[in-house]
């Protein structure tokens, strides 16, 4: 007579859905400050668009969101002192383990001069790209990238719908001068934009000044109005 042990088949159903649940997709990084620092306490949300998840950064300011379904997900981090930071189209795929570089945060300063978002660049990049615009969006301006010493180390135009990029950079702070005939010129007075490893960092448009009848005499430049910050 045979005799049917169902009890293996039933630990081997088990087994496998443990399985399958320890295989699923997981999300993780670290925020960091401009300087390196690592933030702790920092809540983090990411979002799927179907559902919401929650947790927020450890001591090493290091977050991480186990067991998630394949798919795009949006990320936001806030901290208080720092401008919140969100992050779109990060797709994970199923079973995936994905580490994204550091995200850093800029500090929240009233009247600070330039703004930017953060758009992820391919896994494993090791630069990092600086782009932006110009307003009035205006095509043939040239756009050139101040490193250290005030040295111009590359340049670009812009395109017809006022757009320049600066590829394949290493981390860091640079300036930008902005020269077009019929404008007046923005020149770099400091270095106010940031670039970081494996981020696209997505500048606010410059503003340009038309020069009143072609006439492009800094001496008959009308001078900006002061700004109150509050």
């Amino acid at each position: 007579m045979r005799v049917f042990k169902p009890v293996p088949t039933f630990l081997a159903i088990v087994a496998m859905a443990g399985t399958l649940a320890a295989q699923e997709s997981s999300l993780t990084g670290a925020v960091v400050t401009i300087s390196g620092d690592y933030v702790a306490n920092a809540a983090v949300e990411t979002d799927s668009g179907a559902r919401k998840y929650q947790t927020q950064t450890n001591d090493a300011g290091v977050f991480e969101f186990s067991n998630l379904p394949g798919g795009q997900y949006t990320l936001t981090i806030r901290v208080p002192g720092f401008k919140s930071r969100t992050i779109k189209s990060i797709t994970l795929l199923e079973l995936e383990k994905r580490r994204l570089p550091d995200v850093p945060m800029d500090v929240s300063l009233p009247c600070r001069g330039t703004s930017r978002d953060l758009v992820l660049l391919a896994p494993g990049t090791v630069f990092g790209r600086l782009t932006g615009t110009v307003d009035p969006p205006a095509a043939e301006v040239e756009v050139t990238l101040v490193c250290r010493t005030f040295s111009a180390c590359r340049s670009t135009k812009t395109d017809a719908n006022g757009r320049f990029s600066f590829g394949m950079l290493s981390a860091g702070f640079f300036g930008l001068n902005f020269h077009r005939v019929g404008f007046y010129p923005e020149n770099a007075t400091g270095y106010s934009y940031e670039v970081n490893t494996g981020w696209e960092s997505v500048y606010a448009p410059q503003l340009l000044e038309p020069c009143p009848n072609g006439n492009c005499d800094p001496k008959l430049r009308p001078q900006p109005p002061v700004a109150i910050c509050e």
